[in-house]
């Protein structure tokens, strides 16, 4: 996720208790008290102008590295399968509408394909083209959760479960505390806004920035503790599978998709990038900045021709998580279906998560058929990470050998 807001170029202000000053410059979620530019502190009101020059939201210096980093990392992935230069026809990249996502893409294709790196000579540099489409017409990386009656019925069914209200008024004490050192109203108000606190700290952290004095880790670890509540309540059960339908599943059923396009035309595209930001959740953690989900098909050799090949298990599909540029990514496995899994088994394992053939059910209050319970777990995991992740990677087709894939449809 490329360092900025985490969706939104608005960020609570953070200040010390005692001489009430904010800690990172930002604009409080309630337009009626806007902050005010006097109580920055004057060392870190100098290294956000120097941090993010083009203000606050937009991609840094230190954003660019992680996903310059990312894309070489790709490259040395899939140094034998894609061609040592960009060619539009193996290669695609879609972004959502936002500056932070599109240079987020630009950086890491810059990582990915020497000819777009940086220090190149001027008659040997080539920009690799980025495809968007307007916020408001994207039905594929921005889910349509603000504008769906029904998924609001279902987050109001999460957080009004005894479960979650029973944990909200464990951290009645911690968030009115929490009110008096940054500002914001906490007590009574969605969680999401505790969230924002961690995301802002988070990033003063990721570059280098001062912590308040109050920010201690037991602080952090609780706020953690808070936005996976959250989060959980958004993606998670009760009906996790119809909110995967609402969310991550509209982007997993454009993988296969595309995939299944790829196959039966006999496409030369190897690879579909997409650069997103939005809100996820991976093994009860929010996913760091330049985090990559990468969905990879493969066709046994020799069985090129064979039309079954699905329910045959020559193709399959293996998914890794690369959370950390320190250690290898993690694999990734479904519930009932070890890694490398068959992809006909794939598609059957997924169907509850992915949007039934009419479309997202956005209207109406309805019973959705009861998943499987080993697509539960995979809900609150992978297809949960699909809602989450910033840049995910598309589809691949390798002809004599390996069919490898992460992506959407185009």
């Amino acid at each position: 996720m490329p360092p900025g807001d985490g969706g939104k170029s608005e960020r609570p202000q953070v200040k010390e208790p005692p001489r009430g000053r904010q800690r990172h410059r930002s604009q409080r979620p309630e337009a009626r008290d806007p902050p005010s530019s006097k109580r920055i502190n004057t060392q870190l009101q100098d290294a956000v102008s120097t941090l993010w020059p083009r203000g606050l939201g937009q991609l840094t210096a230190e954003g660019v590295r992680q996903q310059l980093e990312l894309g070489r990392f790709l490259r040395s992935r899939y140094e034998a399968f894609l061609s040592p230069e960009y060619r539009r026809e193996e290669v695609y990249v879609r972004s959502t509408d936002f500056d932070r996502t599109l240079e987020s893409a630009q950086a890491n294709l810059a990582g990915l394909f020497p000819e777009a790196g940086p220090g190149r000579p001027e008659a040997a540099w080539r920009p690799i083209p980025v495809h968007t489409v307007p916020v408001t017409e994207d039905k594929l990386l921005r889910f349509p959760t603000r504008s769906c009656p029904r998924y609001h019925e279902l987050l109001r069914e999460a957080t009004e479960a005894p479960e979650y209200q029973t944990a909200l008024e464990g951290w009645t004490d911690f968030l009115a505390h929490l009110e008096n050192c940054t500002g914001l109203s906490l007590v009574g108000e969605p969680l999401r806004r505790a969230w924002k606190v961690l995301d802002t700290l988070m990033c003063q952290r990721a570059h280098g920035l001062p912590l308040p004095s109050w920010a201690s880790p037991d602080v952090l670890q609780t706020l953690a503790q808070i936005s996976a509540l959250d989060i959980g309540a958004h993606v998670g059960p009760p009906r996790a599978a119809e909110k995967a339908q609402l969310t991550g599943g509209i982007l997993l059923d454009a993988i296969l998709a595309n995939f299944s396009r790829v196959q039966r035309l006999g496409l030369p595209l190897k690879m579909v990038m997409y650069s997103a930001g939005a809100l996820g959740l991976y093994d009860g953690r929010t996913p760091p900045y330049a985090a990559c989900l990468g969905f990879e098909f493969r066709r046994s050799l020799g069985d090129l021709n064979e039309d079954d090949d699905e329910d045959a298990g020559n193709v399959t599909v293996s998914l890794f998580y690369r959370n950390d540029s320190t250690g290898r990514p993690l694999s990734l496995s479904l519930p009932g279906c070890p890694a490398p899994c068959p992809l006909g088994r794939f598609r059957q394992l997924t169907a509850p998560a992915r949007p039934p053939a009419h479309g997202v059910p956005c209207h109406g209050t309805h019973e959705p058929a009861t998943p499987t319970a080993t697509v539960v777990p995979l809900l609150a995991g992978a297809v949960a990470m699909l809602a989450a992740l910033c840049v995910g990677l598309g589809l691949l087709a390798w002809r004599p050998g390996c069919l490898r894939a992460w992506g959407d449809p185009v």
